[in-house]
């Protein structure tokens, strides 16, 4: 395993590692709590199925949705950029 990063080329350094982890880490939460507040529109219709709480949701899905796979693609590529310079991909046969 080479301590080399696969996107600049230059040894890995751990504390932009850790930095960019932590980043990810901070879009993971921010996540959570957009679905936390997400569940109270939620758990308000379970209780009371009126038209007004279903429109309630229906908006904060419609509104939170870009927000949540913004969420989710910033941590992903965080973490895989983190992965790629940690353990890069092994070439494939036909670059050996």
């Amino acid at each position: 395993m080479k301590n080399v990063s696969t996107t600049v080329n230059k040894p890995l350094d751990l504390s932009d590692s850790l930095y960019d982890l932590r980043k990810a880490k901070g879009a993971l939460s921010a996540l959570c709590d957009e679905l936390d507040e997400f569940g109270n529109f939620v758990c308000r219709f379970d209780d009371d199925n009126s038209h007004d709480n279903a429109v309630w949701v229906a908006c904060a899905a419609s509104r939170d949705f870009d927000t949540w796979k913004f969420l989710i693609f910033c941590a992903r590529d965080l973490i895989s950029d983190q992965i790629a310079a940690i353990d890069p991909p092994e070439a494939d046969e036909g670059e050996k």
